[in-house]
């Protein structure tokens, strides 16, 4: 993976002071078709909504937790923790279970949450499960589809692979900004032009709150051409 630059490093730094949905529609300003991709698009568990949003480059795994003919729930674990502790720089751990809404165990608890955050992640996103929601480190972030009471036969099937997580689709590396809201994919090529593509969302925005700010009464039309400003700016 390409190491950042001192600039890319500010200016992760910089956008983690803005929720994931300032990001998304900041970054469609850049590419419009990222407003049906790129991005989770289902509601999802947050285990610490109060943390700020994290941002780092996927690891990426495939798993299932339903019991398999000549199931071994033990095989390619070493890979899998080998593979996740490689990398100095921020991570997430962004893991596709095959079992989708069928999963009877959570890859995600307290132990896995202990060894990853370790390891360097910031936290984890999985259209799978988590347990363990009050002893999980309040400073590892973790997404996901389902919560459940066991573990079940968890298998680790690929590692370093392609996932889909609710139709946002990862390739590993893909650097990822997520909060309580969801994940959304910031392609490298953008990361330099995201944060004027940011001020120029928020001043977009501003042109509505600041109408309503100064403006008590108002008539109908008075809103409207100021809706289509909104609009055109």
């Amino acid at each position: 993976m390409k190491l950042l630059t001192k600039r890319e490093k500010k200016i992760i730094e910089y956008i983690r002071n803005y929720d994931t949905p300032t990001i998304s529609n900041s970054l469609e300003l850049l590419d419009p078709t990222l407003r049906s991709k790129g991005h989770t698009q289902k509601t999802m568990h947050c285990i610490n909504p109060s943390l700020k949003p994290i941002i780092g480059f996927a690891k990426t795994a495939i798993i299932t937790s339903r019991k398999k003919k000549n199931t071994n729930i033990i095989k390619n674990r070493d890979k899998y923790y080998e593979y996740m502790f490689e990398g100095n720089y921020p991570k997430i751990c962004v893991i596709e279970d095959k079992d989708k809404t069928n999963t009877i165990g959570a890859w995600w608890g307290e132990l896995n949450a202990s060894i990853h955050l370790n390891f360097g992640f910031v936290g984890a996103i999985t259209n799978g499960a988590m347990r363990d929601l009050q002893e999980i480190n309040r400073k590892f972030q973790i997404l996901s589809g389902e919560i459940r009471v066991g573990h079940g036969y968890n298998q680790i099937h690929k590692i370093n692979c392609n996932v889909d997580i609710f139709n946002m689709k990862v390739k590993p590396d893909d650097l990822i900004h997520a909060d309580l809201h969801g994940a959304v994919i910031i392609k490298r090529d953008f990361l330099i032009e995201l944060p004027l593509a940011i001020k120029k969302m928020i001043k977009k925005e501003k042109i509505i709150f600041d109408f309503f700010r100064n403006n008590k009464k108002f008539s109908k039309k008075q809103f409207l051409d100021k809706y289509k400003k909104f609009i055109n700016s």
